[in-house]
C-alpha cells in the first residue's frame, strides 16, 4: 500500500541502490570513511527505526539516509567478499593451498613410518604429479600444482644429494629465512610486500602508497607475516641442526598451513578495516 506522496522539494528516497555498481560502491564507501564517527553512529541508530507513513520532508530525508546506509552495508559486504575471493584466487582457492602442502605431509608420514628416504621422496613426488595431472585433465589452472611439484622435486634433490632425510626440509628453512628478511625489510622501506602483491589484484596498482591508512594496513600485515617466518626459523633451525628429523617434519606441518591460515586471517582483518582500494589513474 503506497504511502503519502512526498512534499514538494523533499529529496527522494534511495531504495534501488545497485550493490554491484563498482563506482557507486567506492563513492559510498569514501563518503562513509570521510564522515565523523559520531555521525555514523547516529545514522545507524536512525536506520534501526522504521520511517512512519506520511512522513514530512525532514522524515523523508532521514529515510533517504537510512536507505543509503543499508545500501552501504550491502556494498561493503559485497566488496569484502569479492576482495577475499580475489586474494584466495592467487593461491588457487582452498584446494590450491592443499595441493601445495599435501606432498610434504606425505613425505613426513611415509618417512616417519618407514625411515626409507628414497621411498618417501618418490611418494611425495608422485602425489605432486598426480595432483598436477588431475588439474590438467579437468582443464583447470595448474600453477599451484606445478609449483608444488617443483618444490617437492627441489626438496627431494637436496635430500638425495646429501643422503640425509633432514635435508628435505632445508629448502623450506632457507626460504623462511629469506622471506623473513624480505618481508621485514620491505615494510621498513615502506614498500610492504602485501601491498605490492595485492595492488594489481584490486586494480589500484601502487596507488595505495598515496593513502596513509592503506599503507599502514599493508605494512602491519607484512610485518605480521614477517613475524610468522621468524617464528618458523626459531623453531626449525635448532631441530635441523640437532638432526631431529621427525620433530622437524612435525614442526613443518604444524607451522605450515595451520599457522599460515591463522596469520592470513589476522592480516585480512587488518586489511579489510582499511579504506577501500582506489583505482589507479590511467
Amino acid at each position: 500500500m503506497p504511502g503519502n506522496p512526498l512534499p514538494e522539494g523533499a529529496p527522494p528516497t534511495s531504495t534501488n541502490a545497485d550493490p554491484l555498481d563498482a563506482e557507486g560502491v567506492l563513492g559510498a564507501l569514501a563518503d562513509d570513511l570521510a564522515a565523523d564517527l559520531a555521525d555514523q553512529a547516529s545514522r545507524a541508530a536512525e536506520a534501526a527505526v522504521p520511517e512512519p507513513r506520511g512522513a514530512s520532508g525532514d522524515a523523508a530525508a532521514d529515510g533517504s539516509a537510512v536507505g543509503e546506509g543499508a545500501a552501504d552495508e550491502d556494498d561493503e559486504a559485497a566488496r569484502a567478499a569479492a576482495y577475499q575471493a580475489s586474494v584466495m584466487a592467487v593461491y588457487g582457492g582452498r584446494r590450491g593451498l592443499a595441493e601445495i602442502g599435501l606432498p610434504t605431509m606425505i613425505f613426513v608420514g611415509v618417512y616417519t613410518a618407514t625411515t626409507r628416504l628414497t621411498l618417501s621422496l618418490w611418494c611425495a613426488v608422485a602425489v605432486s604429479a598426480v595432483l598436477g595431472v588431475w588439474r590438467l585433465v579437468r582443464r583447470e589452472k595448474v600453477q599451484n600444482a606445478i609449483s608444488g611439484v617443483l618444490g617437492v622435486v627441489v626438496c627431494a634433490l637436496f635430500a638425495r644429494h646429501t643422503g640425509q632425510a633432514k635435508d628435505f626440509y632445508l629448502p623450506g628453512v632457507l626460504l623462511n629465512i629469506g622471506e623473513a628478511l624480505l618481508f621485514g625489510i620491505s615494510a621498513l622501506l615502506r614498500w610492504p610486500i602485501v601491498g605490492v602483491v595485492l595492488g594489481p589484484i584490486t586494480g589500484e596498482m601502487m596507488a595505495w602508497r598515496e593513502h596513509p591508512a592503506r599503507l599502514r594496513a599493508f605494512m602491519r600485515a607484512t610485518l605480521l607475516l614477517a613475524a610468522m617466518f621468524v617464528f618458523r626459523v626459531l623453531v626449525e633451525v635448532p631441530l635441523y641442526l640437532s638432526n631431529q628429523t621427525t620433530a622437524l617434519g612435525a614442526a613443518k606441518v604444524l607451522l605450515g598451513y595451520p599457522l599460515y591460515l591463522m596469520i592470513a586471517f589476522l592480516c585480512w582483518q587488518i586489511i579489510r578495516k582499511a579504506p577501500p582500494p582506489v583505482r589507479a589513474e590511467a
